[in-house]
C-alpha cells in the first residue's frame, strides 16, 4: 500500500510539474527576450562578438531575473519542451543580428541534442547566410554529436561557426572535440572564478590554451569578474573575455564597439604600488635542468633566477663572466608599494640588503628583478629632501640627543 509519505512526495511532484508547465507555457507565449554580453579582446580593448542569453520578460516587458536560463531551460526539459524552449530563444536572439556593429560575432547557445530536432535547427536555416554566427555548444552534449551532425553540416555550409564550452579531458571528449573542430574553447565560470588564488585551475587553463592553440582554437573566458582573475588569464596567454568585470548584458540599442570601462579601470587600480613595474628589469629565467648548460662569456654582470614548471623563484644568481654567484632570494609582489619594497630590503641582514629582490606578480610567477640602488633613486627623485639645517641652528637637539624633525 502506498503510505503518506509516498503520498506526500507525489502532490509535491505534480505541483512542481503543474509549475513547470505554467512557466514554460508563458515564456513560449510572448514573453522570451534576449540580453546581449559583450565578447572582449584583452589585448587591444575592442569588442569583438556578443552572446546572446535568454531571459525573461516580465509584464511590463523589460527582461527580470524572476527565471535564470538555467531554470528556464531545466523546466521545459522536465516537461518535454526543451526544443520550443531553444527554437524560441534563437528567433528572438536572431533579431538583433543586423544591428551589430560592424565584424562582431554574434553567439547563440544552443545544445546538440536540440539541434538534432528540425524545429530548432529551422530558425537558423530559415535565416540565410550566417555569417558572423557562432553556435555555442556544450561539452556535456557532445556525446549527441552524431544525431546533429547532418543539421551542423547545414548551419556550417550557410557559414555559421562553433564554439564548444569547456571540454572534460578524457579522450572520448577529446575525440569528439577533434571531430567538431570549432573555432572557439571557452572557459566556464567555475573554472575562471578565482584562477587568480588557485594553483590547480592556474594549471589546467594553461593546459587548456595550449590544447587550444594546438587545435588553431580562439579560447573565450567567461565570468570574469575580479581584476586579479582578469591579469592571471592575460598572463597566460588568453586573449578573448568575457564577464560583469568587462560589462553585463544589455539590450541590443547598447551595442558597443570597445570598452572605455576597461581602461577606466585598470587606471584605476594603477596605485602606487604599481610604480615598482616601471623600476624592474628583465632576468634570465633557468630551470634546474638547466644549470649545467655552458653559459656564455658576455662580460656584463647579469642575474639568472632558476625557477620551477610553473615559473616561481626558487634562487637567484649573479654572473659576471663566467663567474656565478649565489645571492640571498628575497621575493616581493609586483603591487608592493615603493616604499614597502624599501623597508623589505633594508631589513635584511647588512650583507644582503642592497642584493636585487625578484617580483613576482598575483600567480607567484618571476616578472623580473628590482635592483635596490634603482628603488632608492626612484624614492629620492618622488621625495627631494629638504635642505640640510645649519650646524649652528641645532645646539639644542645636540645637547638633548634628539635630532631635529624634518
Amino acid at each position: 500500500m502506498e503510505g503518506p509519505h509516498e503520498r506526500a512526495i507525489e502532490a509535491s511532484t505534480a505541483t512542481a510539474q503543474v509549475h513547470d508547465r505554467a512557466v514554460v507555457t508563458r515564456a513560449l507565449d510572448g514573453h522570451l527576450t534576449a540580453a546581449y554580453q559583450p565578447i572582449v579582446n584583452l589585448v587591444r580593448n575592442q569588442v569583438i562578438g556578443y552572446e546572446a542569453l535568454l531571459r525573461y520578460r516580465g509584464d511590463d516587458g523589460r527582461a527580470t531575473s524572476v527565471f535564470s536560463t538555467r531554470e528556464l531551460l531545466a523546466a521545459a526539459r522536465r516537461v518535454g519542451r526543451l526544443a520550443e524552449m531553444e527554437a524560441a530563444a534563437l528567433r528572438e536572439a536572431l533579431r538583433a543580428h543586423d544591428e551589430l556593429p560592424h565584424q562582431c560575432f554574434l553567439a547563440l547557445n544552443v545544445s546538440v541534442e536540440s539541434l538534432a530536432d528540425e524545429r530548432v535547427a529551422a530558425p537558423l536555416l530559415e535565416y540565410g547566410s550566417l555569417e558572423g554566427i557562432v553556435l555555442e555548444l556544450p561539452h556535456h552534449g557532445l556525446e549527441s554529436l552524431p544525431d546533429a551532425r547532418d543539421a551542423l553540416d547545414r548551419l556550417r555550409d550557410r557559414g555559421a561557426s562553433v564554439a564548444v564550452g569547456e571540454p572534460v579531458l578524457d579522450p572520448a571528449m577529446l575525440t569528439e572535440l577533434l571531430q567538431l573542430e570549432p573555432g572557439y574553447l571557452k572557459l566556464t565560470h567555475e573554472l575562471v572564478a578565482g584562477i587568480a588564488r588557485s594553483r590547480s585551475k592556474l594549471a589546467i587553463v594553461a593546459s587548456l590554451r595550449q590544447l587550444a592553440e594546438h587545435l588553431d582554437m580562439g579560447v573565450i573566458a567567461q565570468g570574469i569578474e575580479q581584476l586579479a582573475d582578469l591579469r592571471s588569464l592575460e598572463r597566460l596567454g588568453v586573449e578573448l573575455g568575457q564577464g560583469y568585470l568587462l560589462a553585463r548584458p544589455a539590450t541590443s540599442s547598447r551595442f558597443l564597439t570597445s570598452l572605455p570601462s576597461l581602461d577606466a579601470m585598470r587606471e584605476r587600480h594603477t596605485d602606487e604600488g604599481m610604480r615598482i613595474r616601471s623600476m624592474l628589469e628583465p632576468v634570465a629565467e633557468l630551470t634546474e635542468e638547466q644549470l649545467d648548460s655552458p653559459l656564455p662569456d658576455t662580460g656584463d654582470i647579469s642575474y639568472e633566477v632558476i625557477v620551477s614548471e610553473l615559473h616561481e623563484p626558487l634562487a637567484v644568481l649573479r654572473r659576471k663572466g663566467r663567474r656565478v654567484e649565489s645571492l640571498p632570494l628575497t621575493i616581493i609582489d609586483v603591487h608592493t608599494s615603493a616604499k614597502a619594497a624599501a623597508i623589505t630590503a633594508l631589513q635584511r641582514p647588512e650583507n644582503a640588503r642592497f642584493e636585487p629582490m625578484v617580483c613576482v606578480d598575483e600567480m607567484g610567477t618571476c616578472v623580473g628583478v628590482l635592483r635596490v640602488d634603482r628603488l632608492m633613486k626612484e624614492l629620492a627623485r618622488q621625495q627631494p629632501a629638504e635642505a640640510a639645517p645649519h650646524l649652528g641652528d641645532r645646539p639644542a637637539s645636540r645637547r638633548s640627543g634628539r635630532h631635529p624633525r624634518h
